[in-house]
């Protein structure tokens, strides 16, 4: 069954909001129409002309991808500028493409938290943390027999859930406090009441709900609220709150279950590697700097470009730096602070994301009807 590609977008967004993307960045709908629909989605790392190709061939109607097309605004659209090749292409096939990059960096769906799980690590946290979850208190008046149904639906928006920083937030959901009281209101001419009549001073038995809800989630929960209140005119309070929910940021870092030394680590983990990848890839652009006899416990992660991160890591204390691609220099500094450094390549670093993007959405149920592959055009750049 088809779907907007609107749809497909908040989904994406529920999870990492385009909010979060930094200002340099070119997230979002970057090709197509929002009301496009589309019943089969290829998902890939890069959105190169071989996976246009391998879109066309497919048959699917959006490509969803980790990086951007374009970071500078395209002069034309001229058949003769090189830059402008793909989204002709796009354009002419009748082909989405959306972009989910430095947003998805920051989620739980992001290569680092990924490596971070199959590695076993413990005590995680963010390596580098960018802001922490805004949030606002809910308050709606429901009258008695249509409180569950008004509850239910908030909570599937996300209302009542990880509304903490603490360490067991993610413990609880369905977090809700009602009291009972009297509501009172006059519906004038024109007005269709659920309950009483036009003209008179209604009193109704209501129950006070309410709840706190992450900012990312607030706007799909009026909705979700106006959409099963009862009352054609819902009552409801939107209060930002001084204290703040998750944080998010870049990267993990953590603590092994045990120490191990480095070369004994790194077997194991390009065992497990190919555990988080959506198939077979050429493995030749994964090094390692360190001594291999070294102990190692704290790891940290940052996949991608990580020089930028590396210093994170070192005032840390990380024993190990996993990264997509640093810098020579970088190395020198971590090893000058007897940090080890392993280096999988870009490709490899992030295309854990893209598989766990894709058990994401074969999750929602909203997408059942629709058809999703990842694409068997991206792989490493590196042959040797």
């Amino acid at each position: 069954m088809a779907v907007s590609v609107g749809l497909i977008e908040q989904i994406i967004e529920k999870a990492a909001p385009r909010s979060w993307a930094e200002e340099w960045d070119n997230s979002g709908l970057l090709v197509g129409s929002s009301s496009h629909r589309v019943d089969k989605l290829l998902l890939a790392l890069d959105g190169t002309t071989k996976v246009v190709e391998e879109a066309i061939r497919e048959k699917a109607g959006i490509i969803i991808a980790h990086h951007p097309l374009m970071f500078k605004p395209l002069k034309n659209l001229n058949a003769d500028n090189p830059s402008a090749q793909i989204p002709l292409s796009l354009l002419r096939s009748g082909i989405s493409y959306y972009a989910a990059h430095t947003n998805l960096d920051q989620s739980v769906l992001s290569s680092s938290r990924t490596l971070a799980v199959m590695i076993g690590l413990q005590k995680t946290e963010y390596l580098a943390v960018t802001a922490n979850e805004k949030l606002f208190k809910i308050v709606t008046f429901v009258p008695r027999d249509a409180v569950e149904k008004v509850r239910l639906s908030l909570s599937a928006e996300g209302v009542g859930a990880g509304i903490t920083d603490g360490e067991h937030s993610d413990s609880y959901a369905e977090c809700f406090y009602q009291t009972e009281g009297m509501g009172t209101f006059k519906a004038l001419e024109g007005a269709d009441p659920a309950i009483g009549e036009v003209g008179e001073v209604n009193r109704v038995e209501e129950v006070r709900l309410e709840s706190i809800v992450q900012e990312r989630d607030l706007s799909r929960a009026v909705r979700a609220l106006h959409k099963t209140h009862p009352y054609e005119e819902p009552a409801y309070d939107l209060i930002p709150l001084k204290n703040t929910g998750k944080p998010r940021g870049y990267g993990a870092i953590g603590v092994l279950p045990e120490t191990v030394r480095l070369d004994e680590f790194w077997e194991r983990f390009l065992s497990k590697l190919p555990q988080v990848l959506p198939r077979e890839y050429e493995l030749s652009s994964i090094r390692l700097a360190g001594d291999p006899k070294k102990k190692i416990k704290k790891v940290a992660i940052a996949n991608g470009s990580g020089s930028s991160f590396i210093h994170k890591g070192i005032f840390q204390g990380a024993d190990l730096y996993i990264t997509g691609d640093i810098d020579h220099h970088g190395v020198l500094d971590a090893l000058e602070a007897d940090m080890a450094v392993g280096v999988l390549g870009h490709f490899l670093s992030e295309i854990p994301m893209i598989r766990s993007l894709y058990e994401y959405l074969k999750a929602e149920k909203a997408l059942n009807g629709v058809e999703m592959i990842i694409s068997n055009e991206n792989k490493t750049i590196w042959s040797k």
